[in-house]
């Protein structure tokens, strides 16, 4: 009964489990060890909240291109303990950013392991950045 009733609905199925898979993907990205994920919107409240800085951790090529105003560039490879310019902002609110979210995600990772403490993630990068309309630069 059941397996005739599955395959008269097969597509709901499946678009159940993959709604299903989204939702977990979505819980575990927000959980990156110690880094909380922000939006577009909710960036300028932390900027305000106190010193900040934002890491655009795209190559510098991609930097070059398109990133947020007054970032600053640390492609995610150049991140660890011997980047003494990188580790002066140890005890600011860290916004970290890439083109899509992806490399962002790997850079807090970085960061939480160098101790930072207060990390961030742009949800979406710098896609979901400019969808908002918020203004880029290019150097």
């Amino acid at each position: 009964m059941f397996a005739e009733f599955f395959s008269q609905n097969v597509i709901w199925f499946a678009a159940l489990a993959v709604l299903c898979v989204l939702i977990v993907m979505s819980f575990i990205q927000s959980q990156v060890s110690g880094a909380k994920m922000v939006s577009a919107l909710e960036m300028p409240q932390l900027q305000r909240d106190g010193e900040s800085v934002i890491i655009d951790c795209n190559s510098e090529k991609e930097f070059a291109l398109s990133h947020i105003p007054n970032s600053e560039n640390y492609p995610v490879d150049s991140i660890d303990q011997n980047n003494k310019s990188l580790l002066k902002h140890k005890d600011k609110t860290v916004i970290v950013v890439c083109q899509s979210g992806n490399k962002s995600i790997k850079a807090a990772k970085s960061l939480v392991g160098l101790d930072f403490t207060n990390v961030h993630v742009l949800r979406g990068g710098l896609f979901s950045w400019t969808k908002e309309n918020l203004p880029v630069t290019a150097s």
